[in-house]
């Protein structure tokens, strides 16, 4: 195997979520993200998974937990959501790397839950989750 060949190969042995803090952490400055630097308004920061198109591993395809920031749409911090998993699981790690004060996290019906909820209250932050079917209690 020739030079050229092997490095093709070190992004793949490179920690991906490591990788994705990092470029995620410079959009965010480029973006001027309001994480680190809070201001008198809201900014909104969208919370959706998307699966990788022609993407594969161990025979699925890749599916992605995004954050991109409503004003530039910038993604800002992505997570690969596990196989045989949803995006659930992956909500709260996504969110962990900021401090939510001055952001709006939106979301769609999947993330409508109680501990999605109170992750985004208990970093400082507020919500607009969408409400469908999946809310049977709430009597509209």
């Amino acid at each position: 195997m020739g030079p050229a060949r092997q490095e093709l190969r070190l992004p793949s042995r490179l920690d991906s979520d490591a990788r994705d803090d990092a470029v995620g952490a410079w959009l965010a400055r480029y973006a001027a993200d309001p994480v680190d630097e809070p201001c008198d308004r809201l900014v909104g920061l969208a919370i959706d998974g998307k699966t990788v198109r022609g993407s594969h591993t161990d025979g699925q395809a890749v599916h992605l937990l995004a954050a991109a920031l409503h004003a530039c749409q910038t993604v800002i911090a992505q997570r690969q959501v596990a196989a045989k998993s949803n995006e659930i699981p992956t909500f709260a790690p996504l969110l962990d790397r900021f401090a939510l004060r001055g952001v709006v996290v939106t979301a769609d019906a999947m993330h409508t839950q109680r501990a999605h909820a109170e992750h985004v209250v208990t970093a400082g932050g507020h919500y607009l989750l969408v409400v469908k079917g999946n809310q049977k209690k709430l009597g509209m």
